[in-house]
């Protein structure tokens, strides 16, 4: 029994929210592709796609025609990654309705991810911060880093970090478990 002391149980808690988290941001996805495909929100896309090209080519202009080598870098890779030039462009890059549709609604979900998970942290009390100090050093209060004194952190930011990432699913959660059990390993 000794196996499921408190900080076993939240972080427990804290891997089932992260999972559920995904599952209702998957949901949520799902839904919002159901909503756009019944009201044909192609005309919306479009017009977003529009506008974004729109800033670029303005942003390009601004910058002026080879002047600003790294501005143009970087509007080269935001578009690369909206849309891979074909070989017929000769090297144009054009802004792809279907990357930007793909690209908002990643960003919204993750978005709402880190708000739901941060909510629950809050509601649960999950701060992994201090079941990481708690089961290393006794919960002295702080975090030693070696070569450092120790930090004090606020308990409300330990919170809103452990719910960013239950909000963005159980991936940084598991990793905070595993150093959680490699630095339990190293103190025995």
């Amino acid at each position: 029994m000794e196996m499921l002391n408190k900080p076993v149980l939240l972080l427990a808690l804290a891997m089932f929210l992260a999972i559920g988290t995904e599952r209702l941001l998957e949901l949520i996805r799902a839904l919002i592709e159901h909503i756009e495909a019944r009201a044909g929100a192609g005309d919306r896309w479009e017009k977003k796609a529009r506008t974004l090209r729109d800033r670029i080519e303005a942003r390009l202009d601004n910058a002026g025609a080879g002047t600003s080598s790294a501005l143009r870098m970087a509007l080269s890779i935001v578009c690369r990654h909206l849309s891979p030039a074909p070989p017929e462009s000769g090297g144009l890059i054009a802004v792809n309705v279907d990357q930007v549709r793909s690209m908002s609604i990643r960003v919204t979900c993750k978005i709402l991810g880190i708000v739901f998970g941060i909510g629950l942290a809050f509601l649960f009390g999950i701060d992994l911060f201090a079941l990481v100090n708690e089961e290393l050093h006794g919960g002295k209060g702080c975090i030693s880093i070696p070569g450092v004194a120790c930090i004090r952190l606020p308990p409300q930011l330990g919170t809103i970090v452990s719910g960013v990432a239950m909000g963005l699913g159980a991936g940084p959660v598991h990793k905070m478990i595993v150093a959680l059990e490699r630095a339990r390993r190293t103190r025995l």
